[in-house]
């Protein structure tokens, strides 16, 4: 046990020593001798101008050192740009023996700081000289803090660096912003070209210049700081940022976001950066990253890479309290994902690809977007979109009625404008898209390509081509805001369309079938629905070939009608169900909504129709009147017609609204089948009278002939006689 007590004995005879020292530094050291020399260490290892007003004092706990009240720092020759309340400096013991001091800690406490730009851009930290403006002096400075080969960066050495509630105070008049900031900072093992853990934790407070409409942000950061004093650049590692934000102007508050960085890395003379390994955790998003920075303080070019894993955007509005509309599937906006490759500069940025998921939903996307001035060119390709999911859901009959019905009220979305004109005449570039499988209003289209300019309020498409129904549609657009109204330009071509299908998915309307073929040129004016309707003109040509109307027979409708005018019976369950056609052209005149169309015909073996009335758009009716002719052979048994009446036609009339009673539009009019008949009766009539007077005619012309005849026969006879008697009268006369 010997050695115990011998050991405690050393141990307690040096902590006398360190004592001894200790208490000989306090009593026979002054601390203010060595103001000059924290100076000359402050501007040699830092580049930082104090100034000294108070007294220092020796500090003993936690450490011996020096104490500082109420100075001022400025970097450099600068004027002064902050202050503190109190600073520590923590000295090593044995070199103050020698009068000399050496610092291995600091410790800053209540820095206070006010910054301030003007209206015209001028900082209250920057002092110009005669004839130089901010921007020059700011482009010195990055010149020099950037170029200037005689720089040289002050070594740094200390265990420890800590600034304690520092506040810093941040206006921009030019902005009307105000930032606040209280912040604690602690770095560890400050020494050039050595990792400087660090850590700080802030909270900030933005607002209006007068304090209003505040946001606040408890922040948390760590990471590993590393300065390399010869090549002149920083060094990021194990960055690690916890935020929280919260304002009464957000919609979710607290806003809690986390964000990790495995390197970051910024060179001072090349101006370059990268950050590696970014990732980013809100709203229940993970996003991760990469990027390069290039020329950042003079001419800024940049590349990177984004993903933004699965998530679900319908939780993320929910979070940010955005209500969405009520869609006709609840289960869609569950899943969505992004990929952005992207590059530019401060004047141009392209992204390519950009990769789109979500849903059933696969979007492809380019886009180079010039930003003095804005301008872009996108194109968009992608497949199996069914927008149908996400519109409302579809109404019964009788709640479209009574919305139909109900009175228009100016709080209603019914007056709201459809065309965004303000934006719309801002827009300036082009748009190409390119999708497959796409099902719009219970529409399916196989193929849609488009493609649009936007520029100087206009919008242009020409064309866009859509597959659909084993046929292709046509579209020349043109919308032109330039004006007070808005006008819409439209010239559409269909080509062998299958109308039935179409007509079926789109209105559940199965009336007629047949390969459809359509040209023309629309005009419209307006920026509402009903005002559209109105003010649409234009010509239509329609062509419909090896067609039918469906639950509509012409043939039957005829019969029926002549057994009306006859007081007699049908037999309606021998007629087919349809009216099958070889071709039916629908030539159509829009005027103001009004849609008339001079000209139907339909041509099939046993009828030929021809049809003229109006079809009006904004009320949803029709007014029209067909002419059915029974013409060849083949009419249904049921409906025994003699020829004599082939080739007559037979009026049917269709009134009514189209939508609400499509199936009882059309009846045969009895009255014309009563004129028709009579028109036939006197047409027989006149017949037989002119063939009667023909035959009388004939007659007439015959007994004619056969008195001619006897007259001349008459004549030859007392020729001849004369001629005889002449000839004995000569022969007398000269015997």
């Amino acid at each position: 046990m010997v050695w115990v007590k011998r050991l405690g004995l050393l141990l307690a005879a040096l902590v006398v020593l360190i004592v001894a020292a200790i208490i000989y530094v306090l009593v026979f050291i002054d601390p203010n001798q060595f103001k000059d020399e924290l100076k000359t260490i402050a501007k040699d290892k830092a580049n930082v101008t104090l100034r000294m007003d108070g007294d220092i004092d020796w500090s003993i706990y936690p450490r011996v050192g020096l104490s500082l009240e109420n100075f001022g720092v400025a970097l450099g020759n600068d004027p002064e740009l902050m202050s503190f309340s109190k600073a520590e400096f923590g000295v090593q013991l044995m070199p103050l023996f020698q009068q000399k001091i050496e610092v291995d800690t600091v410790r800053l406490e209540n820095l206070t700081a006010n910054l301030k730009v003007d209206k015209n851009g001028h900082p209250n930290w920057q002092v110009e000289t005669a004839g130089t403006s901010t921007a020059d002096a700011s482009s010195d400075t990055t010149t020099d803090s950037s170029g200037d080969s005689s720089f040289t960066m002050p070594e740094i050495a200390l265990d420890e660096l800590a600034l304690v509630n520092a506040h810093i105070i941040y206006e921009d008049e030019r902005t009307g912003m105000r930032s606040d900031v209280v912040s604690n900072v602690t770095f560890k093992n400050v020494r050039l070209d050595e990792s400087w853990p660090m850590e700080l934790d802030a909270k900030i407070t933005q607002s209006n210049l007068d304090g209003s409409n505040p946001l606040t942000a408890e922040v948390d950061f760590g990471a590993d700081f590393t300065l390399f004093a010869e090549r002149q650049s920083v060094s990021l590692a194990n960055l690690a940022l916890n935020s929280s934000v919260s304002g009464a102007t957000l919609p979710l508050s607290p806003l809690d976001m986390k964000l990790n960085v495995a390197q970051l890395d910024f060179d001072l003379p090349q101006e370059n950066a990268s950050i590696e390994g970014l990732a980013i955790n809100t709203l229940g998003m993970n996003i991760t990253g990469q990027v390069n920075a290039y020329q950042v303080l003079s001419a800024p070019e940049f590349n990177a890479v984004v993903d933004v894993e699965q998530f679900s955007p319908k939780a993320v509005l929910s979070k940010l309290k955005i209500a969405l509309p009520e869609m006709a599937d609840g289960s869609v906006l569950e899943k969505a994902s992004l990929n952005i490759v992207a590059e530019g500069t401060a004047q141009r940025i392209k992204a390519q690809p950009i990769s789109i998921m979500f849903d059933d939903t696969a979007i492809e996307a380019n886009a180079l977007v010039n930003l003095d001035p804005l301008n872009w060119d996108i194109a968009i390709a992608g497949k199996n979109l069914d927008v149908d999911r996400y519109l409302p859901p579809a109404k019964d009959a009788e709640q479209n009625a009574e919305e139909t019905t109900a009175p228009a009220d100016a709080s209603t979305g019914a007056e709201q404008d459809l065309i965004p004109v303000e934006l719309v005449r801002s827009l300036n570039g082009h748009v190409g898209v390119a999708f497959d499988n796409i099902k719009i209003k219970n529409l399916q289209l196989d193929k849609l390509e488009l493609d649009s300019t936007q520029a100087n309020g206009k919008v242009r498409v020409a064309p866009a081509q859509v597959s659909l129904y084993d046929g292709q549609a046509t579209v020349q657009a043109l919308l032109d805001v330039t004006g007070k109204t808005p006008r819409i330009n439209v010239s559409p071509s269909i080509d062998s369309v299958q109308i039935l299908p179409l007509l079926s998915d789109f209105m559940a309307l199965e009336k007629i079938r047949g390969a459809t073929n359509l040209s023309g040129d629309l005009t419209t004016k307006g920026n509402r629905i009903d005002d559209l309707i109105s003010n649409l003109n234009g010509d239509l040509l329609v062509n419909i070939a090896d067609g039918a109307l469906i639950g509509t027979n012409y043939t039957q409708m005829v019969c029926k009608g002549i057994a009306l005018a006859r007081t007699e019976s049908l037999n309606d369950d021998s007629f087919q169900d349809d009216t099958p056609f070889e071709t039916m052209r629908i030539p159509a005149k829009i005027v103001n909504g009004q849609v008339s169309t001079p000209g139907l015909t339909m041509q099939s073996l046993t009828l030929g129709v021809t049809g003229d009335g109006t079809i009006s758009l904004p009320t949803n009716s029709l007014k029209y009147e067909t002419y059915v002719a029974l013409v060849g052979s083949g009419l249904d048994e049921s409906c025994a017609v003699s020829e004599s009446i082939a080739n007559v036609k037979f009026p049917i009339i269709c009134e009514g609204n189209y939508l609400e009673d499509a199936a009882g539009l059309c009846r045969p009019d009895v009255k014309g089948f009563v004129k028709a008949f009579a028109a036939e009766d006197i047409a027989k009539a006149k017949a037989k009278l002119e063939a009667e007077k023909a035959r009388a005619q004939e007659k007439l012309d015959a007994e004619k002939a056969r008195a001619q005849e006897k007259l001349d026969e008459k004549k030859q006879e007392a020729k001849q006689e004369l001629e005889d008697k002449l000839k004995n009268k000569l022969n007398n006369f000269f015997n």
